[in-house]
């Protein structure tokens, strides 16, 4: 008997090897509840989407939570990490000038 392991461990380069995941499976999906770093599946949660982008849903959620974390808003002039507001009154959105904001690359 040897006492080598059953298996060898992967190469670094087939490991690297890997298509790049979309940066919206960062976020849970409202609309199906995929769970991070999963694909969208149906309402009912029975069948994965067979598609490379997730659903509308996750990607706007995505954009809205990288746009709160990286850009300051125009409009109520919060902070990155800080949700907008509208009076004093916490938005369930954000700003459409934020989401253009976050967009643009820095100049």
């Amino acid at each position: 008997m040897t006492d080598r392991p059953r298996s060898a461990p992967m190469p670094a380069a087939l490991r690297a090897g890997r298509p790049p995941r979309h940066p919206a499976l960062a976020v849970r999906c409202p609309h199906c509840a995929a769970a991070v770093d999963m694909r969208c599946t149906t309402r009912a949660g029975r069948t994965r989407v067979q598609r490379l982008t997730p659903c509308d849903a996750r990607l706007n959620a995505w954009t809205t939570a990288h746009a709160i974390a990286t850009a300051v808003c125009p409009t109520c002039q919060v902070a990155p990490g800080t949700p907008c507001h509208d009076g004093g009154r916490p938005l369930h959105d954000i700003h459409p000038a934020r989401r253009n904001e976050a967009g643009e690359p820095a100049a």
